[in-house]
């Protein structure tokens, strides 16, 4: 009775897990597809086309990017005051917005944010010509986006493996 004891201690705390996992990667979907969304009605705001092709684009790029999109779509909401975020898909450029707060963080040598800001610009500009929108220089901040890219495939090509 005591072996069965303890596979159903040790079985809780898995299925717990796997539980929480899946919720995760729910709620990391949900904020890919609003982070899309929020880019797609921007791009149609200022008259671009192929917004939503442009829409995919930067998710993909981004999921090959970023870890969590919970976090970066925390970051996008907050690029603006509160009394500003009605108009946030109307009349600004998020891109714009970012590349300035980039800028920002540049003269404050704050780079933590200068890390998100280049990681949210960079798909932008992997994507910019289906919608000939400009890109920005984020070149001095290439190399941290090449190593987040290789460890990120790096942790995909272990996981891969382990399967």
């Amino acid at each position: 009775m005591n072996i069965l004891r303890c596979k159903i201690v040790i079985l809780a705390p898995l299925l717990l897990l796997s539980a929480c996992s899946s919720n995760h990667e729910k709620l990391e979907e949900k904020a890919g597809i609003e982070i899309k969304d929020k880019l797609t009605k921007s791009c149609q705001a200022n008259n671009y086309s192929y917004c939503e092709i442009y829409g995919k684009c930067y998710i993909n790029i981004f999921n090959q990017l970023n870890e969590s999109a919970q976090y970066t779509l925390k970051l996008l909401s907050n690029i603006m005051p509160e009394s500003e975020q009605n108009t946030f898909n109307m009349q600004k450029n998020p891109m714009d917005i970012i590349y300035s707060k980039l800028k920002d963080s540049e003269e404050k040598s704050d780079k933590n944010s200068i890390f998100n800001y280049s990681a949210m610009l960079y798909p932008h500009n992997q994507c910019s010509s289906i919608i000939n929108a400009k890109s920005y220089d984020i070149t001095r901040h290439q190399y941290h986006i090449d190593k987040m890219l290789y460890e990120k495939k790096s942790k995909i090509i272990m996981k891969n493996l382990d399967m």
